[in-house]
């Protein structure tokens, strides 16, 4: 077997997550591990697979080793914040570990509107909220008619620091 077949069992497993079959999928992905074990696509489509299924800590491993592999991933990156963001009893060391993958995939994609808005949203978490505010702001000078960042820079303002906007 050859790079060319690790090749076809991502592209096989993607096609399969694509139509919601993510158990087919997975299995597809272990095979093209199993062929060429760093390729960082193969890990970072197992762990959308995964994150699909609910599998979090699973996916959280998968997005790992996709950014152990290729450090510019900057979705993988995202989505392992995502990931993090979505597991249970989240404490602030959590918030911290997801708020670094959201600056990391800012810095590799500064226009990241996504990324931002969750930054934001991660900050205000934290009781940053200037900081939450200047995310915000990068996003509207982005996207002008972003609504949901301009409400919540408005809640941030009005109901945090206390001023009218």
């Amino acid at each position: 077997m050859t790079e060319k077949d690790a090749k076809y069992y991502t592209n096989s497993g993607i096609e399969k997550t694509n139509h919601g079959d993510f158990q087919g999928a997975i299995k597809d992905f272990e095979k093209a591990e199993e062929l060429l074990p760093d390729w960082a696509l193969t890990h970072f489509s197992k762990a959308i697979a995964y994150h699909h299924l609910k599998q979090l800590e699973k996916a959280f491993e998968s997005y790992t080793r996709a950014i152990e592999l290729d450090g510019k991933m900057t979705d993988a990156y995202y989505n392992r914040a995502h990931t993090v963001l979505l597991f249970d009893n989240l404490e602030e060391k959590g918030l911290r570990q997801a708020l670094s993958d959201l600056q990391k995939a800012i810095e590799l994609d500064e226009k990241f509107v996504d990324a931002l808005y969750y930054s934001a949203v991660v900050k205000m978490k934290l009781k940053d909220y200037q900081g939450a505010v200047n995310d915000l702001d990068k996003i509207l000078a982005i996207e002008p008619d972003a609504i949901h960042s301009r409400a919540l820079k408005k809640l941030i303002l009005q109901k945090y620091l206390k001023q009218e906007k």
